[in-house]
């Protein structure tokens, strides 16, 4: 009982982390902060327009 009170509890809060980053990045975009610039990146190369790209 105490163990699936636990479980549970533990889920929950995974599934909530989880949940809430997928939609800030879905939200706000992937961008990271760089420590050692201090600034905002993306993952994408934004000189490219991925519209254009034909090899992925």
């Amino acid at each position: 009982m105490v163990l699936d009170l636990i479980f549970g509890f533990v889920l929950l809060v995974a599934a909530a982390y989880i949940g809430t980053t997928m939609a800030l990045r879905g939200f706000f975009g992937r961008e990271y902060y760089d420590p050692r610039t201090g600034e905002f990146t993306s993952t994408a190369d934004e000189n490219t327009d991925p519209d254009t790209e034909t090899d992925r």
